[in-house]
């Protein structure tokens, strides 16, 4: 599964309201913490591509 299909799921988990105050927290966490995954690897992606020229 990609990460953003991943967030997407997540988000909507966040929405139901069954959820503890913890559980929303450790929700939250993995969104960002996928998030800034996607990040490093469009930067890596972004970084071979320089070499190879």
């Amino acid at each position: 599964m990609d990460d953003k299909k991943s967030i997407s799921i997540l988000l909507k988990l966040l929405e139901k309201n069954t959820l503890t105050k913890d559980e929303k927290e450790a929700i939250k966490k993995a969104i960002g913490i996928l998030g800034w995954t996607m990040y490093a690897e469009k930067k890596l992606e972004k970084l071979e591509k320089r070499k190879k020229k």
